[in-house]
């Protein structure tokens, strides 16, 4: 199988860190990047990242999503950009009519149905009419303050309330979160931007309470959200932000989701700043459930790495992704995340007993290597050469148990005894000539009328 192939859409702070994990895995590669910044058009990614290209194909920097994003260029797109699900939409709307997967850094795609559920709708039917899905993935919304306390929540057998926290460094972060959490603006910014409606602070929290909520089944009727400046009293500076004594380092946000009766169920607190050791102030994330017997309590300290963490969430998702039904995903609707050590191209399966406990008498497929990779012809194209001409049969099996991948024996309906691999696939007759093409059957209605002058054929 080919590697599994992914397009970058945008190479700021998290994109590039993204590039970077990809090229340490097996069976994933980048095989374009888009980004619009000047300075970095046209120059190779892994020069950029400083890393060995190695065996790589050159991947240079467009400013052109075309060169990118087209049908069959890619197996998934990852969005780097924006943090609103309307500023991405157009992104969006790229990638899944070319055919392609989508993952999404954006915080509001991480449940869109919170504040856009027009344009989730409108994604999630497109995404079905082009046979792809979409993920809007990260730490925070798409872990810890949702996605992490629903996972606990599993071993309860009733919840009365939640309460959870996230101290965080914003260090790791590019410059869009730096002036959407207010780093390094003055008091009276702070006041002027808040008046304004122009202060996005942390975006994510109406996703994580509508997750947090559609996952437990629980109504939420109001949901406050508050803003206090986090005052720096040193200098600070990071990468992507800086903070003068007495501006602000960050912003403190508080969401308050309160049921029918009034009373608060889920109360998440997210104070973010850069460089709070500066302040003595130490990170973590903490959780509480209040079930009515008992509390529990979960601590993660420090905090779980939001930068890694953020581009961790987009590459391990990527075969959870591509494997799943067509529409718009959240991260209730795909398996657990976690680590993958190995190839990713093992974690494309959809059933993982699939091939267990033939018996005698089954009715299977095996393979049978006609010739090996060494017996090929010369002629025929380089990467064909490297696998082997096999030949496919059906029968009944003669074995009394077998496994897929065991050499087993088939007899043939004409009676043949054949000896081969066996395999899972699908013993009735199959074929497609890919996924359906919208503008082919406009194309189609288009000759009808023209052969038939409109009749009813």
């Amino acid at each position: 199988m080919q590697e599994i192939r992914i397009g970058l859409w945008g190479f700021g702070a998290m994109g590039s860190g993204i590039a970077k994990m990809i090229a340490s895995k097996k069976g994933v590669v980048i095989t374009g990047v888009c980004d619009k910044w000047d300075e970095i058009v046209g120059k190779d990614i892994y020069e950029l990242l400083e890393m060995d290209r190695g065996d790589r194909p050159e991947v240079k920097i467009t400013s052109d999503e075309n060169e990118v994003f087209y049908p069959g260029s890619c197996d998934l797109a990852i969005l780097a950009t924006d943090s609103f699900t309307a500023a991405q939409m157009s992104k969006l709307v790229h990638c899944i009519e070319n055919g392609i997967n989508v993952i999404s850094t954006a915080e509001e795609m991480a449940w869109p149905q919170a504040q856009h559920p027009d344009l989730a709708k409108e994604l999630d039917v497109l995404a079905k009419k082009h046979g792809v899905s979409v993920l809007g993935t990260g730490i925070n919304p798409g872990f810890v303050l949702d996605y992490l306390i629903l996972a606990l929540t599993g071993t309860c057998e009733n919840v009365d309330s939640i309460e959870a926290a996230r101290i965080n460094d914003l260090a790791p972060f590019g410059t869009a979160v730096m002036h959407e959490q207010g780093v390094g603006i003055s008091v009276e910014e702070f006041e002027r931007r808040m008046a304004a409606d122009d202060l996005a602070g942390h975006v994510g929290f109406p996703e994580s309470v509508g997750m947090i909520a559609e996952g437990m089944g629980v109504e939420v009727t109001d949901s406050e959200i508050t803003k206090d400046p986090i005052i720096t009293e040193v200098d600070r500076k990071s990468k992507y932000g800086e903070a003068k004594k007495g501006n602000l380092a960050g912003i403190r946000q508080q969401v308050f989701g309160r049921n029918a009766d009034g009373k608060t169920f889920i109360h998440l607190d997210h104070p973010q700043q850069i460089l709070p050791e500066m302040a003595n102030t130490d990170t973590g994330d903490y959780i509480t459930i209040h079930t009515g017997d008992y509390d529990m309590n979960m601590r993660i300290k420090p905090e779980t790495p939001g930068g890694i963490g953020t581009i961790a969430m987009c590459v391990n998702m990527i075969p959870h992704v591509i494997t799943a039904t067509p529409g718009l995903k959240t991260m209730l609707d795909l398996p657990v995340p976690r680590c993958i050590m190995g190839d990713f191209r093992d974690q494309l399966v959809t059933d993982r007993f699939a091939g267990y406990g033939f018996k005698k008498g089954d009715y299977v497929v095996i393979e049978v290597e006609i010739l090996t990779p060494e017996q090929r012809a010369p002629q025929i194209p380089e990467d064909t050469k490297e696998t082997s001409l096999i030949a496919l049969y059906k029968g009944y099996l003669q074995d009394e148990t077998a496994n897929e991948g065991d050499v087993v024996t088939i007899k043939t309906a004409i009676g043949r005894e054949v000896e081969g691999v066996l395999t899972t696939r699908d013993t009735s007759p199959t074929h497609t000539y890919g996924k359906v093409v919208p503008e082919l059957l406009e194309t189609h209605k288009m000759v009808r009328d023209f052969v038939f002058e409109g009749e009813d054929k």
